[in-house]
């Protein structure tokens, strides 16, 4: 082996120039294992250092370095040093680590030399122990994700589990797929798993050796997969055919069992059905006010939040309520209540700051929505009569207020709405009035028979001079 250094650094002493280190600066190498003592092929960092006599680093030096083992011929370097040599550059900084560089194959006290190809008195030696590889069996090995039993709502999991460091890991899935990871130094491997066959599930776990033998397996786990949206069956509502306006109807939906949100949605109002039986879902609800045919919207949600929405599975005929002729008493005039506008807060710990106003046009009304209050027991609507003047039409508990459409021309008009709400000695808040917001309140029908007639007018007119 000596022989071998020598004719090695003769024959690149023939081949190169002379260092571009000062004369007498490199005293020797210092040679770094990861560790004092290692396991029979357990992989170590090397970290070689171009030093002088005061064993300081030579941060400009640039040469080549010869590597090896004398006592292991077998010992395994990585790619970096499969030659046995090195080049250091200018970005080394006179020193470089080799993370995972050897492995030993030999047991006993073993070694790593290093030399400078350009003088062979000049070199570095670093000495481990190392011992004869544990055989392990029966190694513990647990899956912690999922949980055995659960149910999931996708056909993609993340399994994780816990086993000895550093070895690899089989996860199978239906005693036919194998997916393979490795442990990490804190004794965890993790892996994700695709393509799960809807319903049941098992997954296993095994630690393999270096020979890729099975040394321990965990406890077979079953999960279920329900990656499916909810699928809409069937809709009765009762009574049937005409129904007349404001009559109570009964609706029963057919669907999945548990879902855990199931509504039906008539004229923007959302009615929610309670599950009576398995798959079976029941509630009553008032017919629309107004004469008409509307649409019955379906959504249904389950624990997942996989949401299916069908649009328009029943189609609802609504008469008018006839008029009745019999006492004639007169009606009676709803008392407006005219107020100034006031902007003066009332100081107070309670929340009653209207916010987030929205304006909805539909066909025959606006909706007028706001964010619900905790604090506040109820809502007073007013409109704007003049610049300093407002009138009470409304009070309601719920942060919503509708705004029929009538009329022959477009009129948009001035709404705001004040929050109410009670102290905790019971004492009545009303909170500032919220800005005014203008809300549709006439059709656009005026404009179009503008046009219509204008046309007509324009036609006759030319028809006449025509004739003339």
């Amino acid at each position: 082996m000596k022989w071998y250094i020598k004719l090695l650094i003769i024959l690149c002493s023939l081949s190169c120039f002379s260092s571009s280190f000062a004369a007498g600066a490199l005293d020797h190498f210092e040679v770094v294992l990861g560790k004092t003592e290692a396991k029979v092929g357990e992989a170590l960092d090397i970290t070689i250092s171009a030093v002088d006599k005061n064993n300081e680093i030579i941060t400009d030096y640039s040469w080549d370095v010869l590597v090896f083992s004398e006592s292991d011929a077998q010992a395994e370097f990585p790619s970096d040093l499969a030659e046995n040599s090195y080049s250091f550059t200018a970005a080394n900084e006179g020193s470089v680590k080799f993370e995972n560089a050897v492995r030993f194959q030999n047991v006993g006290k073993q070694d790593i030399y290093v030399y400078d190809l350009n003088d062979e008195n000049i070199l570095g030696i670093a000495e481990i122990d190392i011992s004869a590889e544990e055989v392990l069996t029966d190694v513990e090995i647990l899956l912690l994700s999922p949980e055995n039993g659960v149910t999931l709502g996708k056909n993609n999991i993340t399994v994780s589990g816990t086993t000895q460091k550093n070895h690899q890991v089989r996860v199978v899935l239906n005693n036919d797929q194998d997916y393979f990871t490795t442990s990490n130094s804190d004794w965890v491997f993790e892996k994700d798993i695709e393509a799960l066959q809807q319903w049941m599930n098992g997954l296993q776990a095994f630690v393999l050796n270096a020979d890729d033998k099975v040394i321990g397996e965990s406890a077979r786990i079953d999960i279920k997969i329900n990656s499916n949206a909810p699928e809409f069956k069937k809709l009765t509502i009762t009574p049937i055919w005409a129904i007349q306006a404001e009559t109570e109807i009964s609706m029963e939906l057919v669907s999945n069992a548990w879902l855990s949100k199931v509504q039906v949605i008539i004229n923007d109002i959302i009615t929610t059905l309670e599950e009576t039986k398995d798959g079976i879902y029941i509630a009553k609800s008032l017919a629309p006010s107004e004469a008409g045919e509307y649409d019955v919207d379906v959504l249904l949600t389950d624990d997942f939040a996989h949401e299916t929405q069908e649009r328009g599975v029943e189609t609802l005929t609504i008469t008018a309520i006839p008029e009745l002729k019999a006492g004639w008493d007169e009606p009676k005039e709803k008392v407006m209540v005219i107020e100034t506008i006031d902007e003066t807060p009332v100081v107070t710990d309670l929340d009653l700051t209207i916010t987030n106003i929205e304006v909805t046009e539909l066909k025959t009304k606006s909706v007028l929505t706001w964010k619900d209050l905790d604090d506040a027991e109820k809502y007073n609507i007013y409109k704007k009569i003049e610049d300093n003047k407002i009138s009470l039409i409304e009070t309601t508990t719920e942060p919503r207020f509708e705004i029929e459409i009538t009329g022959d021309e477009i009129r948009y008009e001035d709404f705001a709405i004040k929050a109410i709400g009670k102290t905790s000695s019971g004492e009545t808040i009303q909170w500032s009035l919220s800005e005014m917001t203008k809300v549709k309140t006439g059709p656009e029908m005026y404009i179009f028979m503008a046009l219509i007639a204008l046309l007509l007018t324009s036609w006759i007119f030319f028809m006449k001079k025509n004739q003339a």
